[in-house]
């Protein structure tokens, strides 16, 4: 289970059902590098480093705003979406490409930049697809689940000394 700790920054009421808004802060594996200041991709992400996601969870549980929340999703899942949005498009662009190499001569359509661009126009439908298939909140097994909500104070630590 891949874990993130966020925080709930809205809450709403949508027919006698508490709907949470949960920010996160997307890290960038840069930021605890030791080449960091000598590398070009570290450079890239303290631009790209400040940005947040806001999630949409429906809870039972009774929060505020402020609170830490604990996010999980399954590797397998993660990975399963991973292959989803990277072979996916790319078994498009090579499938399309091959029956272009067939198809569109007959069409009369003979010049390289035909192909080119129906390649590309596949291509980018299959995108498109597979990210408003990932995107849609539905689609429990690809969306991450509230795994823990953390009191939002913590009173009464009892240290133990040894």
């Amino acid at each position: 289970m891949i874990e993130e700790i966020g925080v709930i920054c809205a809450i709403e009421q949508h027919n006698s059902q508490q709907v949470v808004f949960v920010e996160t802060q997307i890290k960038s594996t840069c930021g605890s590098c030791e080449a960091q200041s000598n590398c070009g991709t570290g450079a890239i992400a303290k631009v790209f480093a400040s940005k947040r996601e806001t999630l949409r969870f429906r809870l039972n549980e009774m929060v505020e705003v402020g609170q830490k929340v604990s996010l999980g999703i399954p590797e397998e899942n993660l990975l399963k979406a991973s292959a989803l949005v990277y072979c996916l498009p790319l078994l498009a662009l090579v499938l399309s490409a091959l029956a272009g190499q067939h198809i569109l001569p007959l069409l009369g359509l003979k010049a390289e930049g035909w192909l080119i661009l129906f390649a590309a126009i596949c291509t980018y439908l299959t995108f498109n697809f597979v990210r408003r298939f990932l995107s849609d909140a539905d689609q429990g097994e690809f969306y991450p689940r509230i795994l823990k909500v953390f009191p939002l104070k913590i009173d009464n630590i009892q240290v133990k000394q040894v």
